[in-house]
């Protein structure tokens, strides 16, 4: 019995151990609830509960002339919309014209059912030709 109770005594440090990364990383996990959709993500589905906010991220260079124009379906209400431009783009205090920054969107699910959102991007002021770029996501609501 003597000889049984150190093995166990190790055996339990060991398990309190090992469990402390795993917490700490939970404690991160759940910490960062925000979804961030980009690039990478397009033609992909996305789940979400009714009410749960999630930020698009897709880099921009308004200096070119080039935006996103985005549209979203009925069930997506759009809560923030902004264009941030890159730290480096700045010279003397100046914007360099041709850095590419990133603009975002926080938008909130508000409709049950299967949304959509689709982005275009391009100058305003051209017609649309089929070879801009594009992005879509499909946005599942329950």
């Amino acid at each position: 019995m003597s000889r049984i109770r150190p093995v166990i005594t190790v055996l339990i440090i060991y398990f309190i151990l090992a469990m402390i990364p795993m917490a700490l990383c939970a404690k991160i996990n759940t910490a960062s609830q925000q979804t961030v959709i980009t690039e990478d993500d397009t033609g992909k589905t996305i789940y979400l509960k009714n009410g749960d906010i999630f930020y698009l991220r897709l880099k921009e260079n308004p200096s070119t002339g080039y935006s996103w124009e985005l549209s979203l379906s009925r069930g997506l209400s759009l809560l923030m919309d902004k264009y941030y431009s890159p730290d480096y783009s700045k010279k003397d205090g100046r914007f360099v014209v041709g850095a590419i920054g990133f603009h975002s969107w926080e938008i909130k699910a508000v409709g049950r059912g299967s949304q959509q959102i689709r982005g275009i991007y391009k100058r305003s002021w051209e017609e649309e030709t089929g070879d801009e770029q594009v992005f879509k996501i499909n946005v599942k609501i329950f």
